[in-house]
């Protein structure tokens, strides 16, 4: 996965049910969707929201059962 060509490295064995990580990104309808084909692939199961943390745009994503 990536965001503005770059990458992003994240740790899906470390992502525990109840959990959230941020992307950053201005793209975040292309990061939802890049988050979600991920996710499908993965067999993990998120709901991801468009929001704006600490005045940068991105993409919380939270593992859900």
């Amino acid at each position: 996965m990536e965001t503005h060509g770059i990458p992003i490295d994240l740790q899906w064995d470390s992502f525990q049910i109840g959990t959230s990580f941020f992307v950053p990104g201005v793209d975040r309808q292309g990061l939802e969707k890049q988050i979600r084909v991920e996710m499908r692939r993965l067999g993990i199961h998120v709901v991801t929201r468009q929001v704006i943390e600490n005045d940068i745009l991105g993409v919380r994503v939270w593992r859900i059962p």
